[in-house]
């Protein structure tokens, strides 16, 4: 079996490649914007490992919730390559891969990333149990919730605001990671957890600043 998965939804690219004897990870962050580096080192990365994208089996995809344009492109670009070959392709939730850094805490593995002003993305896990599934959240309201967990990890990009409730996590333990990734792609796709490509979709807990500004336009 053959995957290649991205994750589009923070700063950094993550992408790997997978069979069943390698695994080939790459983390690239610079200046440019994915939409004019997603599709170049793709390529590089491919030729670099020496693997055709013709022969992948199953794509996967981090699907957020994270930066909305960068999800999209993301999406986009895996539905493109899927669509060619008529392959399936797999959706992964983005801040479970960052709570998988942190497998060995046996207490809570609490994920908060930055949305809308006064809101985090927030996500709550423990071992293989997800207590509380992705979800959008005023920073006050998250404050209370931490206050009833017995030992919890907080990571994120938005865990600063939450210093006093939990350990507070360094910066680079809460990068995602190309091999937890494929491992989570591999295991999707053994357990034929696959949807079509039109199916894939950035996981949206709250409307862009587009939307938002155009409805208050409308009112």
């Amino acid at each position: 079996m053959k995957i290649f998965a991205l994750d589009s939804s923070s700063e950094k690219l993550v992408m790997c490649y997978a069979d069943d004897q390698d695994i080939f990870t790459l983390t690239y962050k610079g200046t440019e914007r994915h939409a004019s580096k997603l599709a170049p080192v793709v390529k590089s990365f491919l030729d670099c490992v020496n693997k055709s994208i013709e022969n992948i089996d199953y794509f996967g995809c981090g699907v957020g919730p994270g930066s909305l344009t960068g999800l999209r492109i993301g999406i986009a670009f895996i539905q493109g390559m899927a669509c060619s070959l008529s392959k399936f392709v797999i959706p992964v939730v983005s801040l479970e891969l960052i709570a998988s850094n942190f497998c060995y805490h046996r207490g809570e593995i609490v994920i908060v990333k930055r949305a809308r002003e006064g809101y985090v993305y927030l996500a709550c896990y423990k071992k293989d149990e997800q207590i509380l599934s992705p979800t959008v959240m005023e920073i006050q309201t998250v404050k209370e919730f931490l206050r009833n967990l017995r030992d919890p990890i907080i990571a994120g990009d938005a865990k600063h605001y939450f210093e006093d409730f939990g350990v507070v996590c360094s910066d680079e333990l809460e990068d995602i990671k190309g091999e937890i990734l494929a491992a989570k792609v591999l295991t999707k796709a053994r357990e034929k957890m696959i949807i079509q490509p039109h199916e894939l979709e950035p996981l949206y807990l709250q409307k862009s600043i587009a939307e938002m500004n155009f409805e208050k336009r409308q009112s």
